[in-house]
């Protein structure tokens, strides 16, 4: 099973009433078999850049010894202006692009537009938050345009602007595009035990198809997408700024592209904070290859344990890894076909797995689309695996799956074959028997040498070194239970970042602890805002879960309201967790307007006092804050039908009934 670093999604949930968020974790490097059809757009379109004289194509990616390739005299002033991108549609949020070179040996020839999105700073400006969320490949400016001003309200950040940009390569900045969306589509979910020769001839042509695509429409440019040209072209945008310095939040991956740029520019950074680090330096061909598939191991070992223990989880057994075990062999055998006549194996479960393993919020989620599955309806586990490759309701995709290959070959992350295929081949049995379940000897050995592609794609080149003695103050973040990058990365960057950086552990589940943990957010906003690092060794445990409050037991509800019901997927979308408030759902047939006039006039008639409308801004959706008799806040989200049509509960609408209204209470604690 192939891993990733997951984009991060940040989700709002009535900002106007409560700053509060879920930030559902950055990304990894793929585990690495072997380069998968990463895909998105149209066949035949070409790199988004802008005619200048002939690239030189002989530029090397690494640094030298020559200081910052960046003149920031030869950069332009950002200039910032309304945003036309439909997902950024917050009056507060500015937009602009800036033009980099693609190949900055060249500086004359070629150049990339860059896009970005910013929150300017509220007042008394002191400079900018540069955001990246991971992946290689996540897009850092949807966050921003989300939840950017959520992020500057937690994190203290009122005099700085928090600025969000796709790197090169990704979505709006020229992202890459070797094949098209039906490309990707047909082989999105291909049968690792192909029993067919159709099935065995779409695995042979999903990985040459996309780099024969790639050496189509990009020749041998895409060695320029690499971790150094984007760290350099993070300080083109902090010359672009204005600003003498540049603070830095980067999630997972985006934390190696932060010391990345402390070991380029280190006389550059004010501040930064490396939340989930990865470090690809130093690993072992070995690690390479086990590293992530024992991590999300043990945490589909955790997620088995949880639900085994919980009689309220939907995939609830005496055993739930050997129940898990038979639908897995029940999807290979018999296929479901969805809504949309895709088909839905083996392949579609495992990767909606995965993806539901990088944040404990999504455990239940993944329980309830699991039993969906088990009785016929593949739905859920489409809405889960879709998510994690970057594929749209509409069969779009974003570039995710394009860019995190060629990223890392263009980095020099990459993962050379073994010396011992055979005895590496046992230990990923051993250690990882689920999520190695499909590697097979043929995916460790390539005669050519070439097991990643890289040499096709790219050609060879070196990981940047981690090496930092600026005067900026880092906060590096590890989880000893993160499935995705293990605590040892974060141990290992924050001894090559010097004497200015301090580690915080996280004892909880979970990948990215950014408005996560109560802990980790004070820390991380101490550093940004304050310059202020914590003390060496310190250690967060996860925030408590928020316990039922006495007087909710005296709620009393609209007949016309359905008892409690488990809508797991639906509090995921919103990013509510049980450690952000107490929730409750109920569903009803009622139109959204008249289920919020049901409810408003029960809640009127016991005390609470109204606190207002608020808009978290998804059609169909009412939301109205309320002060119960003794001071709390209620909070009560009416979402109609068409409310999972849009692209923020998308997600959850495998699990909601069709025509059906959903009433969300949430308390929220003061």
């Amino acid at each position: 099973m192939r891993v990733r670093h997951r984009g991060v999604r940040v989700v709002d949930v009535t900002a106007a009433v409560v700053a509060a968020a879920l930030l559902a974790a950055g990304c990894t490097n793929d585990s690495g078999v072997s380069v998968q059809a990463r895909t998105s757009a149209t066949a035949g379109s070409s790199p988004d850049t802008t005619a200048g004289s002939t690239t030189d194509t002989t530029g090397d990616t690494a640094p030298d010894d020559s200081g910052p390739t960046t003149d920031p005299a030869s950069v332009g002033t950002i200039e910032w202006g309304e945003c036309t991108d439909e997902s950024a549609d917050d009056p507060v949020l500015e937009c602009a692009t800036l033009a980099v070179p693609l190949d900055y040996d060249n500086p004359s020839g070629d150049t990339l537009s860059i896009a970005l999105v910013r929150v300017p700073a509220v007042s008394d400006r002191q400079g900018a938050v540069l955001f990246n969320p991971g992946g290689p490949g996540g897009s850092g400016f949807d966050p921003i345009a989300a939840s950017g001003s959520v992020i500057q309200s937690e994190l203290g950040l009122v005099h700085f602007d928090i600025v969000g940009f796709d790197p090169r390569g990704v979505d709006r900045s020229g992202g890459i595009k070797c094949v098209d969306d039906a490309f990707q589509d047909e082989h999105l979910y291909l049968d690792d035990t192909p029993d067919t020769p159709e099935e065995q001839q779409l695995l042979d042509e999903a990985d040459q198809g996309f780099i024969d695509g790639c050496k189509a429409n990009y020749g041998d440019t895409l060695k320029f997408y690499s971790t150094a040209n984007t760290a350099r072209d993070m300080d083109a945008i902090r010359a672009g700024l204005g600003d003498e310095q540049m603070s830095f939040l980067g999630i997972s991956y985006g934390t190696y592209l932060g010391a990345v740029y402390a070991t380029l520019f280190p006389d550059r950074v004010r501040a930064m904070v490396l939340d989930s680090a990865y470090e690809p330096n130093g690993d072992s061909v070995e690690e390479q290859y086990l590293t992530q598939l024992v991590g999300f191991e043990g945490a589909f070992n955790e997620w088995a344990k949880w639900c085994q223990d919980n009689t309220d989880c939907a995939f609830n057994a005496s055993d739930v890894g050997a129940r898990w075990d038979a639908l897995l062999q029940q999807l290979d055998e018999a296929p479901l076909t969805g809504d949309d006549g895709r088909s839905g194996n083996q392949s579609t479960l495992e990767r909606a797995t995965t993806a539901a393993l990088y944040s404990q919020g999504d455990w239940p989620v993944l329980a309830d689309a699991l039993a969906k599955a088990e009785a016929g309806d593949p739905a859920g586990i489409f809405a889960l695996a879709d998510d994690y490759n970057g594929r749209n309701p509409d069969g779009t995709f974003t570039t995710l799956f394009q860019s995190i290959g060629i990223i890392q070959c263009a980095s020099g992350i990459r993962t050379p074959p073994p010396d011992d295929p055979e005895g590496l081949l046992a230990k990923i049995k051993e250690q990882a028997p689920r999520f190695g379940g499909e590697v097979t000897l043929d995916d460790l050995v390539d005669d050519s040498g070439d097991v990643d592609g890289c040499e096709q794609l790219t050609g060879i080149t070196d990981v940047v070194p981690v090496d930092y003695a600026g005067d900026g103050p880092i906060v590096v973040v590890g989880g000893t239970n993160d499935p995705a990058t293990p605590i040892r990365w974060a141990q290992e960057m924050t001894a090559e970042l010097g004497p200015n950086t301090r580690m915080v552990t996280y004892t909880g589940e979970g990948h990215g602890q950014l408005l996560v943990s109560t802990c980790v957010t004070e820390i991380e906003a101490a550093v940004l805002a304050d310059l202020s690092l914590p003390d060496e060794g310190v250690v967060c445990d996860p925030d408590p879960a928020v316990e039922e409050p006495e007087w909710w037991s005296n709620l009393e509800f609209p007949s016309e309201f359905s008892d409690v019901v488990a809508l797991p997927a639906v509090e995921a979308a919103l990013g509510i967790t049980d450690t952000l408030g107490y929730s409750e759902t109920r569903t009803t047939e009622l139109e959204a307007q008249a289920a919020a006039d049901a409810f408003d006039a029960e809640l009127a008639d016991a005390g609470f006092q109204s606190a207002g409308n608020q808009d978290l801004g998804i059609d169909d959706t009412i939301e109205t804050g309320y002060f119960t008799p003794d001071g709390d806040l209620l909070v009560v989200i009416v979402m109609g039908p068409a409310a999972f049509d849009t692209d923020d509960l998308a997600g959850a609408k495998p699990s909601v009934p069709a025509d059906t209204t959903v009433v969300l209470y949430l308390y929220l604690p003061q």
